[in-house]
């Protein structure tokens, strides 16, 4: 059996990927410093509230969009689907290279916990409402795949704590999902809960 840390052809493949994460990043990190302080003008013009219920329902929008792709293979066998969809992120993907993450999978749940995410970066801009009215396109993903698939998370770096921890599963009862885009659900999981967060600190 040969050992892949003296294989000097996969160590070369390794490189490249490792190459092609330090790129992503780096755009991702321009982007979305970019991106900040074009909100953060908008906000400070036209209001925080008005700007960034905005730019999180468009994000819901778009990422449900991308969501309903998945939607007919969910359909058919959620089991199957939702192990396809964990492996397209975590086996030899991009980002489980720009996220670390411990995950557990069995047939009907899925779990991550990511403690180093590039969205971080929103953080240390001392922008995380900005950083996690995008980051809650991971629900509308979900909203997308279909009404027996739900999603949990916890735990949210952008809200302060240690790492991220997100669940998803299925479930007979469809009513433990939110049905669309809310002001209620932006204050559990979107910026307004990290509105809410500061306003307790106060």
């Amino acid at each position: 059996m040969t050992d892949e840390r003296n294989d000097l052809p996969a160590q070369r493949e390794e490189f490249a990927r490792h190459r092609l994460v330090l790129e992503f990043l780096r755009l991702a990190n321009d982007w979305q410093r970019t991106y900040c302080r074009m909100i953060r003008a908008l906000a400070d013009e036209f209001g925080e509230e008005l700007v960034l219920d905005t730019v999180e329902k468009e994000w819901w929008d778009q990422a449900y969009e991308v969501g309903l792709t998945w939607r007919e293979r969910f359909e058919a066998d959620p089991v199957a689907a939702l192990r396809d969809k964990a492996a397209s992120w975590h086996d030899g993907a991009l980002w489980a290279r720009i996220c670390c993450c411990d995950v557990e999978q069995t047939d009907e749940r899925w779990e991550l916990r990511s403690v180093k995410c590039y969205r971080e970066l929103f953080n240390e801009l001392g922008e995380p409402k900005i950083g996690i009215s995008w980051c809650m396109t991971d629900f509308a993903a979900v909203k997308g795949w279909g009404a027996h698939i739900v999603m949990r998370q916890p735990k949210q770096l952008l809200r302060g704590d240690n790492y991220c921890h997100q669940i998803r599963y299925i479930t007979d009862d469809p009513t433990e999902q939110w049905s669309e885009y809310s002001q209620e659900l932006s204050e559990k999981v979107g910026w307004r809960s990290v509105r809410r967060l500061e306003a307790e600190e106060e």
